[in-house]
């Protein structure tokens, strides 16, 4: 029977909600924690282990207690296996690291990524593959963010989380989970992806589309790597698993890229205060009008604006409003962009620009001009040309 054994960061979201006074939040108290191993250990497809004895002083309704190990501010649960999950009898052990501070995702930053990351390069060498429960807001963007500080990685990363809370019996994250583990301890797969709703998304082609759908990632662009139905589909040529390991790049905990929305009646001097008020601004991403168009009549200021941020040294990249994105320089406006050094994200999600962006700033080893290079050059299948 061979068994693979698989790392689980759990950073909170909706998949580990508890009801509060003012809604569904994320708890960061023990009880509650231990509350959410409790209910994945009692789960039959998550755990084959035999349930546990009730605790003598407790009375029969009571469970034991959870033995914890703590790794640094973090919490480490007991591992568990799923019963056999293919035809080969392939079992997958993993075990819960539980991170202090459990957040709703929409406060996840630099700083959070840089603490995934380095617990992920930490146990490496100790586990096949990675599953990173997160909440669903910025799901697109941690897996987007992984995908370049893990680049090339020859294990897979998988980032999940659910709709429903756990503690629900309708939650859609008991499958999102139990997939997340079957991808990440036995498919032949190697790389960052999202896993929801039967399906591996590429890490940084997914986008969240609906706040209410199950069926609530999508990747506009190109089809989903893996589908799990009856059958189990993967694209051809998907990387596979290997040695490799890569050098992670700290990110700039600091705010440091800005993002502009373009609308009817924007002015260069609303883009110039918006770049000014991020005072360690090194780059900036414009989501543009279908195909990259924007206001650059005289009168805006709004070419002025761009051109000037582009000579102080800041990024400046153009992305689509639309849902299903591209921009190319197709139109005169686009050749004007260019020519001051705006610089086209093509099909790029926001959050994969965000990304690149992010990582492409905290490389101390690049000049500017290697930037801009590296930014319109297909790195981590982010974006076609």
């Amino acid at each position: 029977m061979p068994i693979h054994r698989v790392l689980v960061l759990s950073t909170g979201g909706t998949i580990a909600s508890e009801p509060s006074p003012q809604g569904y939040a994320p708890m960061a108290e023990p009880l509650a924690r231990d509350a959410f191993y409790r209910r994945i250990r009692r789960h039959p497809q998550l755990s084959s282990a035999p349930l546990p004895h009730p605790h003598p002083a407790h009375g029969d309704a009571a469970e034991d207690e959870v033995v914890k190990t703590p790794v640094g501010r973090h919490l480490r649960y007991p591992a568990l296996r799923t019963p056999e999950l293919d035809e080969k009898g392939a079992v997958v052990e993993y075990e819960i690291l539980d991170l202090e501070n459990h957040m709703d995702s929409s406060e996840m930053g630099p700083g959070d990524w840089n603490k995934i990351a380095e617990l992920v390069n930490e146990h490496w060498a100790e586990y096949e593959g990675f599953v990173v429960l997160s909440g669903t807001d910025t799901l697109a963007y941690t897996a987007s963010v992984l995908s370049f500080l893990f680049a090339d990685a020859g294990k897979p990363i998988i980032i999940t989380g659910a709709q429903i809370p756990l503690r629900e019996p309708r939650s859609d994250g008991w499958q999102n989970l139990l997939e997340s583990l079957f991808v990440a301890g036995t498919l032949p797969f190697a790389g960052v992806g999202v896993v929801f709703f039967h399906q591996v998304l590429q890490g940084c082609r997914s986008t969240k589309s609906s706040p209410n759908l199950l069926n609530a990632f999508s990747t506009p662009c190109v089809p989903p790597l893996i589908t799990m139905n009856v059958k189990i589909n993967m694209q051809p040529n998907l990387p596979g698993r290997s040695r490799a390991r890569p050098t992670v790049i700290p990110l700039i905990p600091t705010p440091t890229v800005l993002s502009c929305a373009i609308y009817p009646g924007i002015t260069g001097a609303v883009l110039s205060a918006q770049i000014e008020s991020m005072p360690a601004c090194r780059a900036v991403i414009i989501t543009a009008f279908g195909s990259g168009n924007l206001p650059v009549k005289e009168e805006t200021g709004v070419l002025q604006a761009l051109e000037e941020a582009v000579k102080r040294g800041v990024l400046v990249v153009v992305i689509s409003q639309c849902h299903i994105p591209n921009i190319y320089p197709l139109y005169a406006l686009g050749v004007k962009l260019l020519s001051i050094g705006v610089l086209p994200g093509y099909d790029m999600t926001h959050e994969a620009a965000f990304a690149k962006l992010i990582w492409l700033v905290s490389r101390t080893d690049l000049t500017f001009e290697q930037r801009q290079e590296m930014f319109v050059t297909p790195l981590v299948g982010e974006m076609s040309k």
